[in-house]
């Protein structure tokens, strides 16, 4: 029998995130045409959300003994992908609104997405020329990659655990075409795009 993760790094943290960002939606609904609202709130949780990305990319990289320690969001792509190759393919799909995203998508050394660079780095360095940079899709985004590379992290960190908790209660959870049962267990097992069967990119 596997045994549970009981209190993985970053993951309370995260989950307070996701929290933040469904109260918004009680003002702000997940509609593509609503994509483009900014507010303070969005703001706050998507330097919430990347500056917890970078404390886990941090800890992935100690985990697996990447060397030289990365510097920058483009060394940390290198960094993931030397062990997972198809970590900027992993899909999240928020069952309530029916909404897949990708959110790491184009994820390269030298393409951060969009989220970071026209997002927190925006938010970060220059907010008061950029007012419109923490967009609802942004900060949705932001969310749903901290939970892609936590899932990463922890497999790498726990190759044979579980997360013990119940995912319905999620907003965010990964997307797994071939899992009718996904999200019924209180236990949580999941699939990181480098372990489905080979196919088609």
């Amino acid at each position: 029998m596997e045994t549970p993760i009981l209190n993985p790094p970053h993951w309370n943290y995260y989950e307070l995130l996701e929290r933040d960002l469904e109260v918004c939606f009680r003002f702000v609904e997940p509609l593509e045409c609503h994509y483009e609202v900014y507010s303070i709130e969005f703001a706050r949780i998507i330097l919430a959300a990347a500056t917890e990305i970078e404390n886990a990319f941090r800890g992935f990289a100690k985990t697996i003994s990447y060397t030289p320690e990365p510097s920058s969001i483009g060394a940390y792509a290198a960094c993931v992908t030397s062990r997972f190759p198809r970590f900027a393919k992993m899909q999240i799909l928020m069952r309530k609104y029916s909404i897949v995203l990708t959110p790491w998508d184009g994820f390269t050394a030298s393409t951060p997405p969009d989220w970071w660079t026209y997002g927190y780095n925006k938010i970060k360095h220059d907010r008061l020329q950029f007012p419109g940079a923490p967009t609802l899709i942004r900060a949705i985004k932001a969310v749903a990659s901290l939970q892609v590379l936590l899932l990463h992290y922890y497999r790498v960190k726990y190759p044979s655990g579980l997360l013990a908790f119940d995912p319905v209660t999620l907003l965010m959870i990964p997307l797994e075409r071939n899992d009718p049962m996904q999200g019924v267990d209180t236990m949580w097992g999941w699939t990181l795009p480098d372990e489905e069967q080979a196919g088609p990119n």
